[in-house]
């Protein structure tokens, strides 16, 4: 089925898409132009995962996820290992009071490392390691006010060093710096509401001892960018298009998958466009190469400037491109895309010799149809594109298989 028509349904103005944890260098901030200058990076990018990827919220959830089952495992095990030292060392009524304590924790850190072991989503994971680190935060009040009562004794070295021990522990994950400081901040107030219930809040020990956490939560801080940002960088690397800053055919495939798993979850199915431009090869013979780049730069800011932000785009390889449409109607899709078929016909991009270049391009669109495997939608939207071409380019065509009653 063919369309043509620029579509009558009103659709609102569609934001840019973003780029897997990267932003358009235009649109960096003096300060954060100064800092990638300086130091190699964009202040937002460890300040707080709002310019992160869905991907590379997902890949970094299971680096987390990955950490925090062994930290939990570790200490689900160490703990209870712990009391013959206690029972050695410490008064017998604490030693037995200290327990408690001690089993409550082991039995929370248990289930929560094979909690781990399922599929989290991002938000799911930092929930997790919230709780990682308060319950061991509530065994160190509840500890340290135990060896308070009755006759004090000197508190041991394992249980007094706690909360430094965590915040330290902070490091080995790769985190915000947002996210990492209210982390720091939890700690801190555990320590904080035990002085003050103690009656020890404005001494100079105490005073003392937040000058440590200051010291040690600005390395723990700094060892966790460091850790997030290579893990960016490395992402980068691997996942996105160099020229366009679109994400690459692989990472594409990946997020197809997850789109079909929110189908079985309920959720309405998705439409794929796949873009084509028009006598490509000759703007590189006629032009050259980097002005086959602009063009392609060009096609690809067009893309972004007609899709949702809930929009999936992608350099699919040469001068092929895809958008994943999530929770969208064949008919809007085809409406989409006949939009962006008439912006990229209006451009125009300017050659090194003065020369206007236009561009064209086709597309096929189809919506995925609930079963079938994701190899045979992009081979119908594939074929859908061939017959566009063979139409004589600058055409949109729309299609399903025989029989398919899909959404509007």
């Amino acid at each position: 089925m063919s369309s043509m028509s620029s579509g009558q349904l009103s659709i609102n103005r569609r934001q840019s898409t973003p780029v897997p944890a990267e932003d358009s260098p235009n649109k960096r901030s003096l300060f954060d132009s100064i800092l990638a200058n300086i130091a190699g990076f964009n202040l937002q990018d460890i300040c707080s995962t709002r310019r992160h990827s869905d991907d590379f919220k997902e890949t970094r959830a299971e680096y987390l996820a990955l950490r925090l089952r062994f930290m939990a495992f570790f200490y689900a095990v160490a703990i209870p290992l712990w009391a013959p030292v206690d029972y050695l060392l410490v008064r017998p009524e604490h030693f037995t009071a200290l327990l408690i304590p001690k089993f409550l924790l082991s039995a929370f850190l248990l289930p929560l490392g094979f909690l781990t072991l399922r599929r989290l989503s991002s938000k799911q994971v930092d929930i997790l390691l919230a709780l990682a680190f308060l319950a061991p935060s509530l065994f160190y009040m509840a500890s340290m006010w135990i060896f308070n009562q009755g006759v004090p004794e000197a508190t041991l070295a394992g249980y007094a060093l706690m909360p430094f021990l965590m915040v330290s522990m902070l490091g080995v994950f790769p985190l915000t710096m947002t996210y990492g400081a209210a982390m720091i901040a939890l700690i801190t107030s555990a320590y904080l509401c035990l002085e003050f219930s103690l009656g020890k809040l404005l001494t100079i020990e105490t005073a003392n001892m937040l000058w440590v956490f200051v010291m040690l939560g600005g390395v723990s801080l700094w060892i966790q960018s460091g850790q997030l940002l290579m893990l960016l960088k490395l992402y980068r690397e691997s996942t996105q298009d160099p020229l366009t800053g679109m994400i690459n055919r692989r990472v594409l495939m990946k997020r197809l998958v997850a789109e079909i798993e929110r189908i079985g979850e309920g959720k309405t199915t998705f439409c794929i466009l796949m873009f084509d431009l028009d006598r490509f090869k000759r703007v590189n013979d006629n032009y050259g190469h980097l002005m086959g780049d602009k063009v392609l730069k060009t096609a690809a800011t067009l893309l972004r400037e007609g899709l949702r932000q809930c929009d999936i785009v992608a350099r699919f390889g040469g001068e092929e491109f895809v958008a994943v449409l999530p929770d969208c109607g064949s008919e809007e899709a085809t409406a989409v895309a006949e939009r962006i078929r008439e912006s990229c016909y209006a451009a125009r991009v300017t050659a090194p010799n003065g020369d206007l270049v236009q561009l064209s391009t086709c597309v096929g669109v189809t919506e995925y149809e609930p079963g079938e495997a994701i190899e045979v939608t992009l081979n119908r939207v594939d074929e859908l594109l061939y017959t566009a071409k063979e139409g004589g380019r600058n055409r949109v065509v729309h299609g399903q298989s025989e029989g398919f009653i899909g959404t509007t």
